[in-house]
């Protein structure tokens, strides 16, 4: 028996492929998750498209989960795969992130999920993490004390946070 996702008023559902008729009488055997709302419809993209999303997005797992220092190993064992060629063709661009297991990998790579479901679906050109933060644009100090920021070990990242939070008063 096969299996499809499909959507009903804004949720995700693991339903029967074989299952006729409106998808609220369907015979599903799970919801998901609620979808976050897209602020533009989501259309078919041309295989140009479709390959460039996927390296994107790629590019970006591979980026964070090395910032997180997470192997490739990590990532099989929190997200159930069978094999490391799944997760090399996910940041390499050949293939694309499931639909099903995108709010999955936004949380092995500790980033907002909404924000991740829209960058990993082409809703968005960029996963921009202050947006969801409720950061706005930079100054030209604040965007200096990034690129050091972002030079340090984690180590002594890490280091610098308990710093700022001691002259911040421990908050």
């Amino acid at each position: 028996m096969g299996m499809e996702i499909r959507t009903f008023r804004g949720f995700l559902f693991f339903c029967d492929e074989t299952t006729k008729g409106p998808l609220h009488k369907a015979r599903c055997l799970r919801k998901i998750n609620r979808m976050p709302r897209t602020s533009t419809p989501i259309t078919l993209k041309t295989s140009p498209e479709r390959e460039s999303l996927r390296k994107r997005v790629g590019a970006f797992v591979r980026k964070r989960r090395e910032h997180l220092e997470l192997s490739q190993g990590d990532i099989i064992r929190e997200l159930g795969y069978v094999s490391r060629n799944s997760v090399s063709n996910i940041e390499t661009g050949r293939e694309g992130l499931p639909a099903k297991r995108i709010y999955a990998w936004a949380e092995v790579l500790k980033v907002p999920h909404d924000a991740f479901f829209r960058f990993a679906t082409g809703d968005s050109k960029r996963m921009d993490m202050r947006e969801e933060a409720g950061v706005g644009p930079l100054n030209a100090n604040e965007t200096e004390l990034v690129q050091f920021f972002r030079a340090l070990s984690v180590k002594n990242q890490k280091q610098l946070r308990a710093y700022a939070k001691e002259l911040r008063g421990g908050k």
